[in-house]
């Protein structure tokens, strides 16, 4: 697949195949988004990948899920999740441009993502045993993808919605959110 497919096939995965996902195709991906680029090149990430499944499901139960598709029932949850943890205050965009690359590098090996920023932290953090220096900046889950999707453009309405068992994805056409060197409405 192509660099433009990919980034435009790429979506958020809520409903999963149970099946596991190799330990060192999970490393691989965080072998690839340790390449992610960060300011002034700090790399002020660290990760916890999860993926024995009584741990798994400790992490799924301080997590929320996009109102309008709803958690994923039992038997549709993710099988791994990575916990992006900083230590100090936490470098939001260097963080998210790692999760990027993770979405992107688990897409390209056909493992469907989700980038989880509701996240019930203290709680998490007990749990993996996470120190009180470090804080917990995002959760992505994992597993092979087991939903459709529909990406369209509308320009009115973003909302993502679940229709016959479709999750459709609005987009915003380039004209609405394109200036060239200056703003114009």
């Amino acid at each position: 697949m192509d660099a433009d497919a990919l980034l435009k096939s790429r979506r958020s995965v809520r409903r999963y195949r149970q099946d596991p996902i190799p330990l060192a195709t999970l490393r691989e991906i965080v072998e690839v988004a340790r390449y992610a680029p960060s300011g002034g090149n700090r790399q002020p990430w660290e990760v916890i990948l999860v993926h024995e499944p009584e741990v798994v499901r400790e992490v799924f139960l301080d997590v929320a899920w996009h109102p309008a598709v709803g958690a994923p029932p039992e038997g549709k949850r993710p099988v791994a999740y990575v916990v992006v943890i900083s230590e100090g205050k936490p470098r939001v965009s260097d963080c998210a441009s790692l999760v990027t690359y993770m979405l992107l590098a688990a897409h390209a090996r056909g493992i469907g993502t989700c980038w989880i920023g509701s996240i019930k932290t203290a709680r998490l953090a007990e749990a993996l045993q996470i120190p009180d220096d470090y804080s917990i900046v995002f959760v992505v889950s994992l597993g092979y993808p087991d939903e459709r999707f529909e990406a369209y453009e509308n320009a009115a309405d973003t909302s993502v919605t679940l229709e016959g068992g479709v999750v459709r994805v609005p987009k915003r056409p380039v004209e609405a959110i394109l200036h060239e060197n200056t703003f114009r409405r």
